[in-house]
């Protein structure tokens, strides 16, 4: 089952010497370039009945059964007895063993999921988000684990970042293996040092179509204006991971780095956003974690109400970062959130659906109908939007003394540096309250536990803007894509009667092609692919369940309104001096903003 048989005393001896109170792993990448991983595992079961789970879901908030992939699962003790193994769901496995009984277990994985959340091996490269291929011993998740590596390529660099000793990995725990990015090819590679830390920059395929010069100098600013925001650097050493080709695109953050996919054809494409991003969620999620999250549960979904904070209001530092180290300007900072304001007010279910309910049901977003615009709206918006109103709220309310960074700052200190995890929205209304002295439930209310419909100009008149309306004319397509991980790009709507509907699209239909080219990049970028042929019609060759079918298409027009912000005239002193503090992301109380490193 495993290619070339291997003895069985060969098949013990894999992994060396190991000390009982661990659980060692061995990845094989001998078949790598076929897309197949051999993982093999060894640990001592403390019970007679020993279950290795191997985790449903990692990285995004969705149940994606990674065991789908996994074939051949058998196991030995170490005294070369065959284990009896059985099935008590498809993702458990139990060994019947006599207690403290040190087992090995081994079975191949098929890594052919392109992208930051997946798991992909060919004779280029191996990027693995590493729950999708390690299968944990229940009772030992909290103990030391070691990983290593067999038959990689002499000229492949390691974007692995865990500590080594005697030539393995090491983690305390499951929990902190995993919890870094995996990326082995023949990289390009650069780093620099800040606060007496290592930033490490791996980026492939090598002499691929962007600038290394760039990326370096763009992630320095993004690290001095981040850690200076938050008042601490913790982290030993940090790796930044960059890949470069038509795979779906996105980050995933670790605790001590990032594995980030762009563009083939990116030349001096701007990956600050996603940089910012992901860095930032260096505190917010790996640090400043809700309760809801803790422990984590690898066996079925961990639902959380406090999403909309840990993702969306990451995405608005994501913002204020790029604005702080120069990255942004302030019109392309008002242009964006002018978007996201039209975003939100075209999606109905903004107004059913509250900030903490889409958290909650973030599970269901690789559903297709969960992606409909009177279904539901997404946290990531959501988030992002309350992160700038309770900004302007806190600067309005304290003449520019506070911010919301003090909200951040004040987070780190009582939770991420003791170790603590806060308890959802009333950790944080808690936490804002008590710094502009005010009780802030009501402004909680309103933005987070209910879907009320939003007073955009009393927030943002705190800063001397107003909401415009204008109507706009732009071709339509009449459905929505999503690109939920693995799935590739998936009709998400079809407006009824619309030229979609017309054309025969469904709910859930698989978009392959456009024109004969295969479809290649995200949701958006593929809608744009399609808009771009103006009002001819466009060939799409769909997936239904399985049968391939093509449908024409042809775009039509649709009358919308766009929302942008613009100044109010006669500002007063207040709103001139909280409109200050928010762009130039200061306050009264701080000498001068983050200059550019």
């Amino acid at each position: 089952m495993f290619g070339k048989t291997c003895s069985l005393l060969c098949f013990l001896g894999l992994l060396g010497p190991v000390l009982s109170a661990e659980t060692s792993y061995e990845i094989n990448l001998a078949d790598a370039k076929s897309g197949w991983l051999v993982i093999t595992a060894e640990t001592t079961c403390p019970q007679a009945q020993c279950d290795f789970q191997l985790p449903v879901w990692n990285a995004v908030y969705q149940v994606r059964d990674f065991a789908q992939h996994v074939v051949g699962f058998e196991a030995h003790t170490s005294r070369g007895v065959a284990v009896p193994t059985s099935k008590r769901n498809p993702s458990l496995w139990r060994l019947m063993v006599p207690a403290g009984e040190r087992v090995q277990v081994r079975y191949r994985v098929r890594a052919d999921r392109p992208g930051p959340f997946g798991a992909y091996a060919d004779s280029e490269h191996v990027c693995l988000n590493l729950a999708q291929v390690l299968a944990y011993p229940v009772d030992a998740r909290r103990h030391r684990f070691t990983l290593r590596l067999r038959n990689v390529p002499p000229r492949w660099k390691v974007g692995l970042e865990l500590p080594t000793s005697d030539g393995a990995y090491y983690a305390p725990s499951y929990d902190r293996l995993v919890d870094t990015p995996f990326h082995l090819s023949d990289s390009e590679e650069t780093e620099f040092e800040h606060a007496e830390r290592r930033i490490r920059i791996l980026a492939h395929p090598r002499g691929g179509d962007y600038t290394l010069r760039l990326l370096k100098k763009t992630v320095r600013k993004i690290v001095a204006a981040t850690t200076e925001l938050m008042g601490d650097v913790p982290f030993p050493s940090y790796t930044f991971v960059y890949h470069f080709s038509d795979d779906p695109g996105g980050g995933m953050e670790y605790r001590n780095g990032t594995s980030i996919y762009g563009p083939r054809r990116c030349g001096d494409c701007d990956m600050s956003g996603l940089s910012a991003h992901e860095f930032f969620h260096l505190w917010n999620i790996k640090r400043i974690r809700p309760q809801s999250l803790e422990p984590v549960d690898f066996s079925q979904p961990n639902y959380s109400p406090s999403l909309w904070f840990s993702e969306g209001v990451t995405s608005a530092y994501s913002e204020y970062i790029r604005l702080r180290s120069g990255l942004r300007s302030e019109a392309d900072f008002l242009a964006r959130l002018g978007r996201l304001i039209t975003n939100h007010e075209r999606r109905p279910a903004s107004r059913t659906q509250s900030a903490e309910e889409s958290s909650i049901e973030a599970w269901l977003e690789g559903r297709p109908a969960y992606g409909r615009l009177d279904r539901s709206t997404s946290y990531y918006l959501k988030g992002e939007i309350v992160a700038h109103l309770l900004d302007l709220t806190i600067r309005q309310r304290t003449e520019n003394r506070r911010s919301l960074d003090d909200v951040m700052r004040q987070l780190n200190r009582e939770y991420a540096q003791q170790g603590r995890f806060f308890n959802e929205t009333g950790a944080l209304e808690s936490i804002a309250s008590e710094i502009v002295a005010r009780d802030l439930s009501p402004v909680f209310d309103e933005l987070v536990r209910r879907p009320a419909e939003i007073p955009w100009n009393r927030y943002f008149g705190y800063a001397g803007y107003r909401l415009s309306e204008t109507e706009e004319s732009r071709l339509d397509l009449g459905m929505s894509l999503s690109s939920p991980p693995g799935l590739g790009i998936v009709v998400a709507r079809v407006q009824p009667l619309g030229p979609a509907a017309t054309a025969g699209f469904r709910l859930g239909d698989l978009v392959v092609a456009i024109n004969g080219k295969q479809v290649s990049g995200g949701a958006d970028e593929v809608t744009r692919q399609i808009i771009v042929h103006q009002q001819d019609r466009v060939q799409v060759r769909l997936d239904r369940a399985g049968v391939p079918l093509v449908v024409s298409l042809k775009p039509g027009k649709l009358s919308q309104s766009v929302y942008r912000l613009t100044e109010i005239e006669d500002p007063t002193r207040l709103q001139l001096t909280v409109r200050q503090g928010w762009l130039e992301r200061r306050t009264t109380r701080s000498s001068k903003s983050v200059s550019s490193p």
